[in-house]
């Protein structure tokens, strides 16, 4: 039977879901806040030059998500080799740990230090596995306390804004590949040449357009089989009635307007959808969501006049004396990026919205981050043509020691209704990645179309791994 599905929020999850719903028949509205498509994989373009929102790439090991991507993308995709690097105690490092590169940068005995506290650790955890609460519990039982002080330490508490013994080491389970020193050792004797297999040397971007490109083209699909995409349109109410969602209230250039549907799947962050829902909840699940934060993204777009800066697609910058926390350069993930003869940088800065990064005036903040780039040996002279800023409010959900127990809660408003599916990173507030929003997306089509249980669309990115796999 042919139903009337309305999808809040135009990111990965929103549109996927839609363009697989419209595929099948169904009538698909889409309501997004912004003024384009894409969520937290938006692009944005001045003159010839792209800039995604942050370092979105699509890299999955389902093959059937593969092949329905690539099967939308066509000639429009291609697989871009992934070079990332840590910049520490002013040396990069290549990523995956090489043993020839440790040999020569690191000084040797911060580098024994470290493989002692690794094999402490992992010898004393063979006796008796320790205790593991947080990100920081997690780190130190695997790669011992030096290592985490040298990075993981800095690292982690720079993105979120608090030390990494107050978030829950759910994250680090899934974020963190499993980087055993012992190979790194075998490496370093030539007995061993392989990168850790939970790491993805290859992925899949668009030749043009940036990464933005792939939500266009889902949005594309849903407004060719009749669907409809409303932008600027911010959710203000959800209304219930019963067991289910009657319609949803939202403005759009200064006008309310109302839409209705049978079914309601949801993007958008979760501890807003909540407090949207009318009649009100009670107090107790209010203050339950307004303790549920995010982390915010501010990134600085610069555009300089020089061929490249560095043949990377990532450098980490995880010392605190630097405000930077990852840099990226386009025109490593596609040469379209930027000119032939021009390059270009983003800079990402993580922050809180309203404190002194989120609301720097832009020449201030490039100023700052000018002078950064020159220590870390990225800007020697390079003439800056152009800059600009972009931001994400609700960048990463903050996994707090007990924000799964405060979801769970969450849930108790949310499970009774029956129409309404929360999906995507916002929506279920999971930090998951792109495939996995994706993913969630089809699930929800085939709950739809044809019953598949809910259950299965939350079981996408709880698995307790890295998500990343060698392609």
């Amino acid at each position: 039977m042919q139903k009337r599905v309305v999808i809040l929020g135009a990111g990965p999850a929103g549109l996927s879901a839609g363009w697989k719903l419209a595929d099948r028949g169904h009538q698909v509205d889409l309501i997004e806040l912004d003024s384009r498509v894409g969520g937290l994989c938006k692009s944005y373009y001045y003159k010839d030059y792209t800039f995604d929102l942050g370092g979105h790439r699509f890299i999955s090991k389902d093959e059937e998500l593969i092949k329905d991507i690539t099967d939308l993308m066509g000639d429009e995709l291609f697989e871009s080799p992934r070079k990332s690097v840590v910049r520490l105690k002013g040396r990069y490092f290549y990523y995956p740990l090489a043993g020839k590169d440790l040999l020569s940068k690191m000084n040797p005995l911060t580098s024994a230090r470290c493989f002692m506290d690794y094999l402490y650790v992992t010898t004393k955890n063979k006796v008796k596995k320790s205790k593991e609460i947080s990100l920081e519990d997690w780190v130190v039982n695997r790669f011992g306390r030096g290592l985490y002080n040298i990075y993981f330490g800095p690292y982690s508490e720079k993105l979120w804004g608090v030390p990494p013994s107050q978030i829950s080491k759910d994250w680090a389970a899934q974020r963190i590949s499993l980087l055993n020193l012992w190979d790194v050792f075998l490496r370093l004797l030539g007995k061993k040449s392989n990168a850790p297999k939970t790491y993805a040397t290859k992925f899949f971007y668009p030749v043009r357009g940036g990464i933005g490109r792939m939500c266009d083209k889902m949005a594309e699909r849903i407004t060719g089989k009749g669907g409809r995409v409303t932008l600027n349109a911010a959710v203000t109410g959800v209304k219930l009635n019963g067991k289910g969602i009657k319609e949803v209230v939202y403005r759009q250039n200064g006008e309310e307007k109302t839409i209705s549907g049978d079914v309601f799947i949801s993007t958008i962050p979760l501890p807003e959808f909540i407090k949207s829902l009318d009649p009100v909840v009670d107090r107790k699940y209010v203050e339950v969501a307004d303790s549920m934060k995010f982390r915010s993204l501010r990134f600085l777009n610069i555009l300089i006049d020089s061929e490249r800066i560095s043949d990377n697609t990532w450098i980490y910058i995880p010392e605190g004396k630097f405000k930077v926390m990852r840099i990226q350069e386009p025109k490593n993930w596609s040469p379209n990026n930027a000119p032939p003869d021009k390059t270009s940088l983003i800079l990402e800065l993580a922050c809180n919205v309203g404190d002194e990064t989120w609301t720097a005036d832009e020449e201030t903040l490039t100023k700052k981050c000018c002078v950064e780039l020159k220590k870390l040996g990225l800007l020697n002279g390079e003439k800056i043509s152009h800059r600009f800023t972009t931001k994400i409010a609700h960048a990463y959900p903050i996994y707090t020691l007990d924000y799964h127990k405060k979801v769970d809660k969450i849930f108790e408003v949310l499970d009774p209704i029956e129409n309404l599916l929360p999906i995507g990173r916002q929506g279920l507030y999971r930090y998951n990645n792109m495939d996995h929003s994706i993913k969630m997306g089809f699930l929800a089509a085939s709950h739809i179309s044809d019953g598949l249980p809910k259950s299965e669309i939350f079981k996408i990115a709880k698995e307790e791994e890295a998500f990343e796999e060698e392609k």
